[in-house]
């Protein structure tokens, strides 16, 4: 029995009854729904006499279904819409609709965030407690018991403006799996997120049918099954290059620099107004202009000459290059007006469209007409390198020690290869709690990092993308949106931690964290941008840093680009060397003389000089994989492809499968341009001793370019198998602009081709067998990496589900109903069904009027591509087997219907006596028949087998009659059997049987 509470409002602590036939009170209807899938429901009819009637108030009435046995509380929900109904006798009675206490969370919205790096328990944290902020507290959740553990690789979680629900669906369960579980207890809701819920029963008494459970029903969903799959990753960015919406393009047009006398220097003021008017001045000329300036005003910018004719006439010429009021007004721009401001003046006289010829010692004045009304550049703040200013501002330049630097420096050993990201600024080196923005950017990424903390990036229209982390204790303290436009010097967050860190890179983002701790020139030193070329002086105990390892910020590795020259000079250097192949001790001679090499020494040296690499170590086919990786490449492409893609500058092609690539199973060689590959090899014409045995193959050479790799795709000895690597600086930078800044997506994503021979697709040759070719998509949308997309496309193929079986029972025809539990796990035994195995409750309807009409759903069995190829090779096992045995029962007939003659037959019936052998021969013929029969319904089962579903429920009967047939023709084959063994006795000893 079921007793049902309701209550007004859901902060109610005192309800009232509305079901429970022990007292006489009871629904017209009432079903209640236990999903593992699906929200719990109520479903509830009531008359007029029913205390409930007429008072359900949707979202605020309540209610609460308990077990009468055990007073276990099996549902509270809250009610929907009710529905009207006036029966033909005129009663009048109302269905409601109750939704369970889970449905809370489809009352809040998460706003947009990014989370990297974090737990199953601590992402759901973070969402549960955003949706709390936003509720009353009886919709508030406590997140009490998390077992789902995996990280997902560390995979950033983008959450944009979905309901707490679908983002636990979206970004937990449908993505890494585990069920959420909800419980009212004591006043409070508890969540659970469990990997596996239930538990299992696998030691108590089977179900099994005409036992303990009367019948079950089979229904089969293969309407999910993918054979082709195509997966696909984040969506490609283009650009639009011609929208600039902040202040960071440093494209001459915003300046900074020195305005004023620097220790009575106003050389460096003289450049800078030049460089601002748009015109050149030599050193010279600069010589002359402070000349000027020392004979008229010996560096005074206020200085008023009160004695000469100008003054006489009421216009005394005043400042630093003493101009005449009238002719000050004439030349200066606008917002540079004050005549008694150095800078000013020099703007002025800079506006003479003559001043290289008016300039000049002994009196000077201007002649030529004004060039600009307005200045053709953005002046910004002295120090900021040109629209780039510090994130604290009034503490200017400031110290930093190692670890706080960019790069390698004493202080860093504690990082992954010493090396650092970024600038940190300290609350010590630079106080201040106001951050300001460095660069002009658009807000792209505002997220959250395990150990890291909140953060948020900027892409400016100049193509760099800065990120700000490590300074936001929480998310309020970051004071910008997505989406929003920020100036330099703009205040954009408070620091509420011990320090900012600053990083720069003009690489995708996520790209760029992959190689947070690699020097390959991803990641851009903030400093000199920041506060212009000079960095600060280095007074740092590096004598004691014991790294071998250098911060080289011209090197080929910091600037993004390869030196190609350098590996292209050694080659023409072996050429005039007439360098001789040789895979011996001799290889080394590619280091000095250039007299000796093999393909891999040659290619190893190639690359290091390219990249300026000083440790000259010889790599070969097997080990320059490892050297390339931590050197700034990355595998572009592996595979059998025979037919080379689009080649790049530096590319390096690795030839053989690693791991039987030593020695001569391998090839490597490094491409000169995009057309053209260069090898150390043998072979070819042209080589030692005339002339040697390196070659670069091109367009017009012989053999070209294409039909080289051709020739070596084709003609290699044993597997064929390459890898092609490209130098990261090769990967384009991310574009910038669109009509809103930034980046827009193209609508075309990444696929797998790039390392899949071509094809973007995945076949599943089981499925295709069984269903034919279904193609579907599955998407990865943080997914950029080609490799890394075909081993998810792979995974995801182990994991899917072949088909959905489910068993429902009633209640009537199973005994202990109420035991069964949604979630558990139950021992099934159904031979003409299905077969032996562990099923789940899935779901269980339960009518609160007459329980005996209640059902449960077993199931959800979800056969994997491993399962069903297992299953396929079971039933073509037992097909064989039956095959061969029918097979050696024929062999027996025949041999005996062949080997025994009518005289020998004769004897034997008159051993037998009574027994009439020839009928028994005639027995034998006619089960020899049948069996030949059976085995061509057999064969023709098999064939069914292939192409129909194991578990449908025709072929299971079809199948259960084929075993009948059999059992009952091995049935009379053992009597058979029997009797000519007693047959065969009598007539061994002469006896009779």
């Amino acid at each position: 029995m079921y007793r049902v509470i309701a209550y007004d409002e859901p902060t109610d602590k005192a309800g009232y009854v509305i079901h429970d036939p022990v007292v006489g009170l009871a629904a017209s209807e009432g079903k209640l729904t236990i999903s593992s899938s699906q929200t719990n429901t109520l479903s509830l009819t009531l008359n007029q006499a029913n205390k409930l009637f007429g008072k359900v108030r949707p979202m605020h009435t309540h209610v609460e279904v308990y077990d009468s046995d055990n007073s276990e509380l099996l549902f509270r929900g809250r009610a929907l819409k009710p529905e009207r109904e006036m029966k033909s006798n005129g009663q009048f009675i109302q269905t409601y609709d109750f939704e369970d206490i889970d449905s809370y969370l489809i009352d809040s919205i998460q706003r947009y965030i990014e989370i990297a790096n974090a737990t199953p328990e601590e992402f759901l944290k973070k969402l549960i407690e955003e949706h709390n902020s936003q509720v009353p507290e009886y919709k508030q959740f406590t997140v009490r018991k998390v077992t789902v553990t995996n990280k997902k690789d560390d995979t950033l979680r983008k959450v944009d403006y979905q309901t707490t629900k679908d983002a636990i669906k979206k970004l937990l369960i449908d993505s890494i799996g585990g069920s959420i579980i909800v419980e009212y207890k004591d006043g409070k809701n508890y969540l659970d997120y469990l990997k596996s819920p239930g538990q299992d029963h696998s030691t108590e008494a089977p179900l099994k049918i005409a036992e303990n459970m009367q019948s079950a029903k089979v229904a089969i969903d293969p309407s999910k099954v993918i054979t082709r799959l195509v997966p696909l990753g984040a969506q490609i960015e283009t650009q639009k290059p011609d929208e600039k919406n902040d202040d960071s393009s440093d494209d001459g047009t915003k300046l900074s620099g020195t305005m004023k006398a620097v220790n009575g220097d106003w050389g460096p003021a003289i450049k800078f107004a030049a460089k601002c008017m748009k015109t050149s001045v030599s050193d010279a000329e600069v010589t002359i202009i402070k000349d000027v300036i020392k004979h008229e005003s010996n560096g005074s910018e206020t200085i008023v000459n009160n004695w000469d004719s100008n003054a006489a006439a009421g216009t005394p010429s005043m400042g630093l290059l003493q101009f005449i009021e009238p002719t000050f007004k004439k030349y200066c721009l606008e917002g540079y007006t004050n005549i008694k401001v150095g800078f000013h003046q020099l703007l002025a006289m800079f506006n003479d469209s003559n001043w290289k010829s008016d300039v000049h010692t002994g009196g000077w004045g201007p002649t030529g007409s004004k060039r600009y009304d307005k200045l053709p550049v953005d002046i910004v703040p002295s120090g900021t390198g040109g629209g780039w200013g510090s994130p604290f501002p009034s503490a200017g330049h400031g110290t930093f020690s190692g670890g706080q630097l960019f790069g390698v420096h004493a202080g860093g050993e504690f990082r992954q290869n010493g090396f650092h990201d970024g600038l940190d600024f300290g609350t010590v080196d630079h106080p201040g709690s106001d951050i300001h923005a460095i660069h002009g950017m658009k807000i792209t990424r505002i997220g959250y990092m395990a150990e890291l903390g909140y953060f948020f990036v900027g892409h400016s229209d100049d193509g760099y993308n800065i990120d700000y982390q490590e300074a936001f204790a929480s998310r309020s303290d970051i004071h910008v949106k997505v989406g929003q436009y920020v100036k330099t010097g703009q205040v954009v967050g408070e620091r509420t931690t011990d320090h900012l860190h600053i990083g720069i890179t003009k690489k995708d983002f996520d790209y760029a964290l992959r190689y947070a701790f690699t020097n390959n020139g991803t990641w851009i030193d903030p400093e000199p941008l920041i506060f212009g070329k000079s960095k600060q002086t280095r007074s740092l105990n590096e004598k004691n840093f014991l790294s071998t390892k250098t911060d080289d910020s011209n090197s080929p590795l910091a600037k993004q680009e390869l030196d190609i020259q350098a590996g292209i000079d050694m080659f023409n250097k072996a050429k005039a060397a007439h360098l001789e192949y040789a895979m011996d001790y001799r290889r080394a001679d590619i280091l000095t003389n250039q007299k000796h090499a093999d393909c891999s020494s040659f290619v190893s040296f190639f690359v290091e000089l390219a990249i300026h690499e000083t440790d000259q170590t010889l790599y070969n086919t097997e080990t320059l994989h490892g050297f390339l990786k931590n050197h700034g490449y990355l595998l572009h492409y592996e595979g059998t492809n025979k037919t080379l893609p689009a080649m790049q500058t530096g590319d390096v092609i690795i030839m053989g499968k690693k791991g039987q690539s030593a020695g001569a199973a391998g090839h490597t060689a490094v491409m000169k341009d995009a057309d053209t590959v260069l090898e150390c090899s043998t072979g070819w014409s042209g080589g030692y001793p005339d002339g040697a045995d390196v070659f670069e193959h091109g367009k017009s050479s012989n053999p070209t370019l294409a039909n080289w790799f051709s020739y070596d795709a084709n003609n290699w000895s044993g597997e064929w198998y390459w890898y092609l690597y490209r130098f990261s600086g090769n990967i384009p930078e991310q574009d910038s602009g669109d009509q809103k800044g930034g980046t827009i997506k193209s609508g075309v994503r990444y696929t797998i081709a790039p390392v899949n021979d071509g094809k973007d697709y995945l076949d599943i040759p089981e499925f295709q067998k069984e269903f034919g070719i279904i193609n579907g998509a599955v998407t990865w949308d943080n997914i950029k990496d080609p490799a890394q997309l075909l081993t998810k496309g792979k995974a995801w193929i182990k994991a899917q589900k072949a088909s959905t079986n489910t068993f429902t029972v009633s209640a009537i025809e199973l005994n202990e109903y109420e035991r069964f539990k949604v979630y558990d796990r139950y021992l099934f035994i159904n031979p003409y069904v299905a077969e032996q195995q562990l099923l789940t409750v899935i779901s269980k309807e339960i009518d609160l009027n007459k329980p005996h009409k209640s059902t449960m759903t077993f199931g959800d069995k979800t056969t994997k591509l491993t399962d069903y190829q297992n299953d396929f090779k079971k039933v073509s096992k037992d097909v064989e087997s039956l095959k061969s045995t029918m097979s050696t029962i024929d062999g027996d007939v025949s041999s005996m219907r062949a080997g025994t003659s009518s005289t020998e037959l004769a004897t034997i019936s008159e051993q037998l006596g009574t027994v009439d052998v020839p009928q028994l021969k005639k027995d034998y013929e006619g089960t020899q028949k049948d069996i030949k029969n059976s085995k061509t319904r057999l064969d023709t089962a098999e064939t069914d087998l292939k192409t129909v579903k194991q578990d449908d429920e025709t072929t299971k009967q079809t199948l259960a009659e084929y075993q009948q047939t059999l059992a009952k023709y091995q049935q009379t084959i053992a009597g058979l059997d029997e009797r000519l063994k007693k047959l065969e006795g009598g007539n061994a000893d002469g006896g009779g049987v």
